[in-house]
């Protein structure tokens, strides 16, 4: 069964050090225990979250040891940041034209570097740092603190937060599918079905979207994804793949490139994620809203400068290797076979309206959220993705791949 693909740029892995020195110790602390329990540390970070929001921002409210690590458990510090950083001053002209991006090294962000290295970015008048994290929990942080304007931090994690109040706006896309589940070869048989994770221990990534996709399905085949399985927090996906290669665990679940590299490593992938639930939404592109709203046509050129990348993808697929082993240093047979060979999932940058309000239903469905009746379709804007590409078919209106990406966007954005 194929499924699509795409990659992401492995640039310098520098995250921003204000929220790196809050978020130091308390990755340190995890990697030493080696994993986090999920379900308890997300509710200790969203009462954390709910906390502080009662504090005065400009904050006597002091975070102890205890509550600093429950809530970068679960991925959630932005909340412990003061006000003044939570929205960039675009007023400043310097900033004009300028936007931060956070990715996590995966070939499914590469219209990233694609965009960048073809010069897409610079066409538009754009100048794009890009910014790389080990996890959609620490770039969210990065992005609610203002210290990024777009971050490609998953499904989950942004959906969580807008859920407890936090005034994201999701306006475009960057990854369908993409997740697997690796598991030791002698292993394969006893995992072949959903019921046969009954009991067992899964590590994953804190706030991936793999993770929700996964509950929803064995919720579906009759277990209780709160007690019929264990689910263990590691802080990177590499943390993951050593806890299964070292039989700590029975399962891990982790996104392009690392079960292809994990492979090398003599482990199999049992499942991909999107087995249960074909063409999900994965990594979507997140702003602040008050810095959208306030530069949404600058916006709209970053989405240009993104769909014609996406169409180099489409009708380039040796440089575009190229490209991504240069930018991620991995082999490029890795490369190759995840983004194109196998197409373990599908890089485009429409904002998938209808995909990611199905992918909140899945969280609520999944128990993965308390706040289930939160309104987060006032924060998805699919008008600024539609301008974009309306114009640059305008501009080229015989091209089949626009023409393919507006038939796509009339299918998924109604």
């Amino acid at each position: 069964m194929k499924r699509k693909s795409f990659f992401s740029d492995n640039s310098k892995e520098q995250a921003l050090p204000a929220v790196r020195r809050l978020t130091a110790n308390a990755l340190l602390f995890s990697e030493q225990r080696g994993a986090l329990m999920c379900d308890c540390d997300v509710e200790l970070a969203l009462d954390h979250l709910h906390h502080a929001r009662e504090h005065d921002s400009d904050s006597k409210f002091k975070l102890n040891r205890r509550t600093l690590l429950a809530a970068a458990g679960a991925g959630v510090l932005a909340s412990t940041l003061s006000a003044p950083f939570v929205s960039r001053a675009n007023a400043d002209p310097s900033t004009r034209g300028k936007f931060r991006v956070g990715f996590i090294a995966e070939p499914a962000h590469g219209l990233h570097f694609l965009a960048r290295e073809k010069g897409y970015f610079r066409d538009e008048g754009l100048d794009v740092e890009l910014l790389q994290f080990k996890s959609a929990g620490e770039g969210v942080i990065a992005l609610k603190s203002g210290q990024l304007d777009i971050g490609t931090f998953g499904s989950a994690a942004p959906l969580l937060y807008i859920s407890q109040g936090v005034p994201f706006t999701i306006f475009g896309g960057m990854m369908l599918g993409g997740q697997a589940i690796l598991t030791r070869p002698e292993r394969l048989s006893e995992l072949k079905t959903l019921e046969n994770y009954r009991g067992k221990k899964v590590a994953l990534v804190k706030l991936s979207t793999g993770d929700v996709v996964f509950r929803l399905a064995l919720k579906k085949a009759g277990l209780d994804p709160t007690k019929d399985f264990t689910r263990i927090e590691f802080p990177s996906p590499g943390t993951v793949v050593e806890a299964v290669l070292k039989g700590e665990v029975d399962a891990g679940i982790v996104f392009s490139p690392h079960f292809s590299l994990a492979e090398k490593r003599g482990l199999s992938v049992a499942h991909y994620i999107a087995d249960f639930h074909p063409n999900y939404t994965c990594c979507r592109l997140t702003a602040n809203t008050a810095d959208y709203n306030e530069r949404k046509e600058e916006y709209g050129k970053f989405l240009s400068a993104l769909i014609r990348a996406y169409k180099f993808y489409r009708t380039n697929e040796d440089e575009t290797v190229k490209i991504f082993t240069d930018a991620l240093k991995i082999d490029e047979d890795v490369i190759r076979k995840d983004t194109y060979t196998n197409r373990t999932f599908e890089s485009n940058p429409d904002p998938l309206r209808k995909g990611t309000l199905e992918f909140w239903q899945a969280m609520i469905d999944s128990d993965y959220v308390a706040n289930k009746a939160y309104p987060v379709a006032e924060h998805i804007d699919t008008a600024t993705y539609k301008s974009a590409l309306d114009a640059i078919v305008a501009k080229e209106p015989t091209d089949k791949v626009y023409a393919e990406m507006v038939a796509f966007y009339n299918a998924n954005n109604a």
